[in-house]
């Protein structure tokens, strides 16, 4: 059903914002237009707040002009139309918030950030604290060294320095992987991918450790692509997936209801073609989960 063409005749009697809510039953469930619900915040406010990484690139980053790109950030602003369509409205405003994995969490929990777009992996211990819409991306973590380094495997790292960004799942994995395999390496803090490519290039770390793709954008990003070589490891899988508030099940249909129809549509391929290469295919297991989240009604 296209709610926005149901709701026209409405509109072109200039119904305000506050009357749309009254006629919400044509929307979305009523649920959704409590007070405290994210929609009926974004229907009044006609803005939203997404949280992003600003070095994560191709996933998501900030270009040379400031602005948010990336894989995710199109699937983002794609989802904030669906929504926009879906409440009848003119337009919705996005607000962003730049900050690492951590940070991203936290801006969604508190209710800072009503949706996080980035690099972040679905676990069951972030489920405590926040909501994730259906999987966008399924990545595994790698280690980016320097060519001349001599490392060509996490048996190399031993007595090394590797840098992890605290609180995420490639600390979280890679530490008891180590430990097990009596690999004595210590992992140092680092801010983002950036800071750890820089690091890297400085000497100040002897590897850096993160979702294997977010490297391979790193070593794109520097412009000195012989200089550095990415390990491919099997200390994690991460699925991508879009944070967002918990106890709101009305947000999560629509954030879901979005990525379904992405899916469902050549979209999906223009997106990931933009971001990853005309040449470049989606692996067997990220197409199945285009396939099997491209929902119909």
């Amino acid at each position: 059903m296209n709610i926005a063409r149901s709701l026209e005749c409405h509109q072109a009697r200039g119904l305000t914002a506050l009357l749309l809510l009254g006629v919400s039953v044509f929307l979305t469930p009523l649920s959704a237009l409590g007070d405290s619900g994210v929609l009926a915040r974004i229907a009044l406010s006609q803005k939203i707040r997404i949280a992003y990484p600003e070095n994560s690139y191709p996933i998501a980053f900030k270009d040379e002009d400031g602005l948010p790109r990336g894989y995710s950030v199109d699937l983002c602003r794609r989802i904030v139309a669906s929504i926009q369509r879906d409440l009848g409205l003119d337009g919705i405003a996005i607000s962003w918030i730049e900050g690492n994995t951590p940070r991203r969490l936290a801006a969604v929990a508190n209710g800072e950030a009503e949706l996080d777009c980035g690099t972040t992996t679905m676990t069951l211990s972030r489920q405590q604290k926040v909501d994730f819409s259906y999987p966008i991306f399924v990545e595994s973590g790698g280690i980016l060294v320097l060519k001349n380094a001599g490392i060509g495997s996490l048996a190399d790292l031993g007595g090394k320095a590797i840098g992890v960004i605290p609180e995420t799942t490639t600390e979280h994995r890679l530490r008891p992987v180590l430990a097990e395999r009596l690999i004595n390496a210590e992992l140092k803090p680092i801010k983002d991918a950036k800071d750890g490519r820089e690091q890297l290039l400085a000497g100040a770390i002897d590897a850096f450790a993160d979702d294997r793709l977010v490297l391979i954008g790193q070593v794109a990003a520097s412009g000195k692509t012989n200089a550095y070589q990415v390990i491919d490891t099997d200390f994690s899988v991460d699925p991508y997936a879009l944070a967002l508030s918990r106890d709101d099940a009305d947000f999560r249909l629509a954030v879901n209801r979005g990525l379904a129809q992405i899916y469902a549509s050549e979209e999906i391929d223009r997106i990931f073609a933009r971001w990853f290469g005309d040449d470049a295919q989606p692996t067997p297991l990220l197409d199945s989960i285009y396939f099997i989240f491209a929902l119909q009604d």
